[in-house]
């Protein structure tokens, strides 16, 4: 019965992996890109290549940070950086995988369950770590924006309005955020909605029971978020890291435009280029934001590179960021998977 009900969604994975795989190939094949941008790598700076790697990196890191302050305030006993890293990396590998970045916070909690936090802890957390980043992109868009608009705009005429509604789509995700936290009559009125709607589905059987369940969890969620909002100290180490995490992600493709040999290109206009191709492509209904992010990038960043460079920036930018993020998180999520079947012969 399970087998059958896990097909529809398996065959929709793989038609959703098909088209990335598709869009990537169009990418590599087009002008013959993949095999010139191969035939170039002796001829790049390894030092400025090394360095978006580990801009990469500084992201996972600075993540598993605020993943650690936000547990550790409410976990009874030490939870260490290596634990959060992991759980840092399966959702990594989870966000990047599934359209609108859906799966990676469902894996995280039951990562972080399986190393013993408990189940209010660990939907705590990642739910005020969401808020935070949500915050945080959403400021430090509007910085962006407000500084780097006139000089985009002047430069790409007209494409700058999706950054412009990629920012409101952000301003309203934290808004719902927002209210889900600090609201708890809104937020006892959607979960009876959600029970209702899937009660009238047949997914939920004892709709009394399913609420009593989900109201005491977020009567634990409410008590927990106070109490980290009390902690002043936490909250600034944790945006902190978040806004030192998202500097890292979006600098990555000025390593790589030093890489080319490239000269000039002040760093702040390539971090609010990249800040731009995010605001545009994140709600994007495929893994990766997969077109989006290629196509957002080869509009904004021909400010910068050469043309002959352009499409080779685009796929070794791709590829650091988004398939070197996919290979070292399948390695933490393959390793979760390798316990959940040995936790369940065991019982």
């Amino acid at each position: 019965m399970s087998e059958s009900r896990d097909t529809p969604s398996k065959i929709f994975q793989m038609v959703l992996f098909a088209l990335t795989l598709g869009l990537l190939s169009y990418f590599c094949i087009s002008d013959n890109n993949l095999m010139t941008l191969l035939c170039s790598l002796p001829l790049l700076n390894p030092y400025w290549l090394m360095g978006a790697f580990g801009c990469v990196m500084l992201s996972w890191m600075m993540e598993s940070f605020v993943t650690k302050n936000l547990v550790a305030a409410s976990y009874k006993e030490e939870y260490s950086f290596r634990h959060a890293f992991k759980v840092t990396m399966v959702g990594q590998y989870f966000n990047l995988v599934s359209p609108f970045a859906a799966a990676g916070q469902p894996m995280q909690v039951l990562a972080l369950t399986r190393q013993g936090v408990t189940s209010g802890i660990a939907l705590s957390a990642l739910v005020r770590k969401f808020l935070v980043y949500q915050i945080s992109v959403t400021v430090y868009s509007m910085a962006v924006i407000l500084m780097k608009y006139s000089f985009f705009r002047s430069k790409i005429q007209g494409f700058m309005a999706l950054a412009v509604a990629g920012f409101l789509c952000q301003c309203a995700v934290v808004v719902l955020l927002l209210l889900f936290s600090y609201s708890p009559a809104f937020t006892t009125k959607l979960i009876h909605g959600c029970v209702w709607v899937f009660t009238k589905l047949h997914i939920v059987k004892n709709p009394r029971q399913a609420d009593e369940k989900v109201k005491s969890q977020l009567e634990y969620y409410t008590k927990n978020n106070r109490e980290m909002l009390g902690n002043r100290r936490m909250k600034v180490r944790v945006y902190g890291y978040t806004v030192v995490q998202l500097t890292a992600v979006f600098a990555v493709p000025f390593f790589i435009y030093k890489a080319f040999h490239s000269p000039g290109a002040p760093v702040v206009d390539m971090i609010a280029a990249q800040s731009f191709v995010t605001m545009i492509s994140t709600y994007t209904p495929l893994p990766g934001a997969a077109g989006a992010a290629e196509g957002s990038f080869l509009v904004i960043f021909r400010i910068f590179f050469r043309e002959e460079l352009l499409r080779q920036a685009m796929l070794l930018w791709r590829f650091i960021a988004y398939y070197f993020c996919i290979i070292v998180g399948a390695f933490f999520a393959g390793m979760d998977r390798k316990k959940r079947r040995r936790f369940r012969h065991g019982e």
